[in-house]
């Protein structure tokens, strides 16, 4: 058999975790999309829940939940996917965005993170991480710990652009409104989001999604899932533990103050990330239902082979009750 060139990736051995992932995303998408407009979060959540660990139970490794929406009652922490052979640890959101969804509103996403067994970072389980996170062009260009006006100077200039130019994603949350004066005193855009940590974070690490930068502050998990995007997009993500009380100050002790980056929150070797869109926006276009068939779009990375697909799916519905 004829060697593979140096330099040139072997596809006849290949197999990328993503694809393994999408099955479950893409299922997860089609289902709760069937509820766009109308008003019930809880019944998305669910149905987006239930769409993705049947997919998962059917197509996708073993493994545990480790990372996900708190408190969820579908597919908590410490929730066991009984798959295929191979085994890893999870961090999932079914969808992201369940009341975007329910009012008919933009960029939920469903997305799967996975990587192998302890190959996310153990810090205190604190509610909230601070961070911001830019693209490939900024690497080495972001400090946290420095104002975010010099930090939206070096990106703009990372991008050969003024700081007019840039776009930054902010949730639209009452704590951040002096960050909103910040960057606006800065003379940036800024974008609101609605939901969104995780699609925010991967919009800012996508060339052309027209975001420059995602800053705030977000929940742990979904910056832990986040980091694996970035990571796998060559993005530059910063974070560190912001404590709401007391009492989280004294479980994070010494940590305080410390920067991870994206590297840091998600060491495992091989990181496999798998998104489709629901409602659509800057991200992903939203799930289409035509006649006779749906079309979902979605974002597969994989740190291990370097890739970064963009994967169109049309799924045929002819017959189907729904």
């Amino acid at each position: 058999m004829e060697q593979p060139k140096r330099g040139v990736p072997s596809f006849q051995t290949r197999h990328e975790l993503a694809f393994d992932l999408v099955h479950a995303t893409e299922a997860a998408a089609l289902a709760c999309a069937r509820l766009l407009g109308k008003g019930d979060p809880d019944r998305v959540s669910e149905v987006a829940a239930d769409a993705m660990r049947r997919l998962l139970e059917e197509t996708g490794p073993s493994g545990t939940v480790i990372l996900g929406p708190r408190h969820d009652p579908h597919l908590s922490h410490g929730t066991t996917i009984s798959g295929g052979e191979h085994r890893v640890d999870f961090g999932l959101f079914p969808i992201e965005g369940a009341s975007q969804v329910a009012r008919g509103s933009t960029n939920a996403v469903s997305i799967v993170a996975a990587v192998e067994p302890g190959g996310f970072a153990q810090l205190p389980s604190v509610w909230y991480v601070e961070k911001i996170v830019a693209g490939p062009a900024a690497r080495g260009g972001i400090d946290l710990d420095d104002p975010i006006a010099d930090n939206l100077r070096r990106i703009a200039f990372a991008r050969d652009a003024r700081v007019q130019d840039l776009t930054v994603a902010i949730l639209d949350r009452p704590r951040h409104q002096d960050l909103m004066e910040e960057v606006s005193a800065a003379g940036a855009r800024i974008l609101t989001l609605e939901e969104g940590d995780i699609a925010g974070a991967v919009m800012a690490a996508v060339p052309g999604s027209g975001i420059d930068a995602a800053v705030g502050i977000g929940g742990m998990d979904a910056t832990f899932i986040a980091a694996c995007a970035v990571r796998c997009l060559g993005g530059e993500l910063q974070a560190r533990l912001w404590p709401r009380n007391d009492e989280e100050r004294v479980l994070i002790g010494d940590l305080a103050g410390r920067v991870y980056g994206a590297a840091d929150l998600a060491p495992a070797t091989d990181v496999a990330v798998a998104l489709t869109g629901v409602t659509g926006g800057q991200l992903l276009p939203g799930v289409l239902f035509g006649s006779g068939y749906a079309e979902t779009a979605s974002l597969l990375l994989s740190s291990r082979h370097a890739t970064v697909r963009r994967l169109t799916t049309r799924h045929l519905t002819v017959g189907d009750p729904s």
